[in-house]
């Protein structure tokens, strides 16, 4: 257990702030332990071109990466998707 710098009381390590005198702690705060943003992770674009491809085409649109041979990849198996799901839904 730490100590605040400004009080003194004892605190925990994951806290991001004094419980006691609500002072700030200098460090990464809890959504920057989590890592990035859930469209700058490539492995989630990925599942959400099979599973789900307007959100994998959503989050393609919010990375602006567009020149990157993994995101052109990608952008064409959304494509790919849009149009076997297109072909299901004429189907039924």
């Amino acid at each position: 257990m730490k100590s605040c710098p400004n009080c003194g009381a004892h605190r925990e390590d994951d806290e991001d702030f004094c419980p006691v005198c609500g002072e700030t702690f200098p460090g990464p705060t809890i959504s920057e332990r989590t890592g990035p943003i859930w469209y700058k992770r490539s492995a989630y674009i990925r599942a959400y071109v099979i599973l789900a491809w307007p959100i994998a085409l959503y989050g393609l649109y919010q990375r602006d990466a567009w020149d990157e041979n993994e995101d052109q990849w990608m952008m064409a198996g959304c494509l790919v998707m849009a149009a076997v799901w297109s072909a299901l839904i004429q189907v039924l």
